[in-house]
């Protein structure tokens, strides 16, 4: 991690996620850079966001929150959630969102460099592709055991699949017939993302997370994408179980969030 993206993985990485799990269906302009807008799932923070892009010199978090406020609340969101590829600029900002009341989440991009770690890993799986409706009723209801998880919010964050510009691919591992663990693969062209890995609760410590991560990263590979990558809460344990699996850090983002 460090400051601004530059060229590469990095930013082949940064370009794709906003295509596919950050994508919109429409965009406005904005001082700091765009809005990012999905109006048929508002309250998908991940696909109604302003993109801080290009903020003026000199802002800080009170004018980039008044922004905010000015081009999502147009939209009619009644949240508010900036992200921003440049960490540097992002650090420099965080003290002043966070006596605003707003909330930091760091997260960190991790590409596929090397083979697992030799006898770090349960064996896990055996790992299933399947359709998403196969999965929607097991996924509704991890969401709904979050606090923040009602049936509205629900549907919206599964909706918002459906929007989604590239290809997407299911992986799950079944136990007695229902979804254990599963998975989610965007693919396009020579870059794919692993994203939205999930165990059930009783279903943990089998194995089976890192069985579907290196399963659809196989799967990746074999249909000739050349940068294979994931999305980690930096401050979060499973970035530890990514390393074991071979993927190493390539750069970092921040988002900042309120209601």
């Amino acid at each position: 991690m460090g400051g601004p993206p530059g060229n590469g993985d990095l930013a082949r990485a940064f370009d794709f996620i906003l295509r596919a799990d950050m994508a919109g269906t429409r965009r406005a302009p904005s001082r700091s850079g765009t809005a990012v807008l999905m109006p048929e799932c508002p309250l998908r923070q991940d696909s109604n966001y302003l993109l801080a892009s290009d903020p003026p010199p000199g802002a800080d978090a009170a004018a980039l929150a008044g922004e905010a406020d000015r081009v999502l609340g147009a939209a009619g969101l009644r949240h508010r959630c900036i992200f921003f590829r440049d960490t540097l600029a992002g650090e420099r900002l965080a003290p002043g969102f966070e006596a605003l009341g707003w909330r930091t989440f760091r997260g960190v991009l991790m590409a596929l460099r090397r083979p697992p770690r030799a006898g770090a890993l349960p064996p896990g799986g055996p790992v299933l592709r399947v359709e998403a409706s196969v999965l929607r009723a097991a996924r509704e209801a991890s969401i709904l055991g979050y606090p923040w998880g009602t049936p509205e919010v629900a549907r919206q964050l599964l909706d918002a699949r459906d929007h989604v510009p590239v290809e997407t691919r299911h992986y799950a591992v079944l136990e007695g017939g229902e979804p254990a663990a599963w998975v989610e693969m965007y693919l396009e062209g020579g870059t794919a993302q692993v994203e939205a890995l999930f165990t059930a609760e009783r279903f943990r410590r089998r194995g089976h997370g890192s069985a579907l991560v290196l399963h659809a990263a196989e799967e990746a590979r074999r249909e000739g994408a050349d940068l294979v990558f994931l999305c980690a809460d930096a401050e979060d344990r499973p970035r530890e179980l990514y390393r074991r699996l071979g993927f190493e850090e390539i750069g970092g983002y921040l988002k900042f969030t309120r209601g």
